[in-house]
């Protein structure tokens, strides 16, 4: 079974009209047929914020709504990958914002590079994204640019035994354009598929 998991998908966050109008369409068809929506936000500054008011998409009482400390999300939310598999979750279709904060930064660190001696929740298999991830980490912490919470967490899905489509026309930088990650992202075993050629599996 699949689930969509939409990660920063605020109105400060996710600025570009375009890529809004292709993503409402899989959220529809997410809701209709009763599929497994959730709703992440990474923002320490949404923390109180009502659920409704988390996404553009408006969440609703059927829609999970998670709040993590973490731009990755299964790091930050250390019961979020038992609880999909206990669902019968295998698959994660993921977009959102790919934002990176500062009050994240020095997290950040963690889903890439770290061996993560101290993590011992085995399911956020956070320690191994340097794997995942390695066609570019080296790149990106040479450059002291850090992973945004839609990259992290897709790779930290692929640690966690899921299965990852990536919706490349459905993903945007702080900016508003096309993230330029998604290469490197095929490389470590994501799937990456435009938004209106993917159907959720029930």
């Amino acid at each position: 079974m699949d689930a969509l998991l939409l990660i920063d998908t605020d109105d400060a966050s996710y600025i570009s009209d375009d890529n809004a109008e292709i993503l409402v369409d899989i959220v529809g068809r997410t809701r209709t047929v009763g599929g497994v929506l959730i709703f992440a936000s990474t923002k320490d500054e949404l923390v109180d914020v009502d659920d409704e008011e988390l996404s553009i998409f408006v969440p609703d009482e059927e829609d999970l709504v998670l709040r993590s400390e973490k731009p990755d999300v299964f790091d930050g939310i250390r019961d979020l990958a038992p609880g999909l598999h206990d669902m019968g979750v295998d698959r994660i279709v993921i977009a959102g914002g790919d934002v990176t904060t500062i009050a994240n930064s020095e997290d950040a660190d963690a889903p890439v590079d770290a061996g993560a001696p101290d993590g011992a929740d085995a399911p956020d298999g956070v320690g191994s994204t340097d794997d995942a991830d390695d066609a570019d980490a080296s790149d990106d912490t040479s450059s002291g640019d850090l992973p945004g919470s839609v990259r992290a967490s897709a790779m930290a899905a692929l640690v966690c035994n899921f299965d990852v489509i990536v919706l490349s026309d459905a993903v945007i930088d702080p900016e508003g354009q096309p993230v330029t990650w998604l290469d490197s992202a095929e490389e470590a075993g994501a799937m990456i598929k435009k938004t209106a050629d993917t159907w959720l599996r029930m």
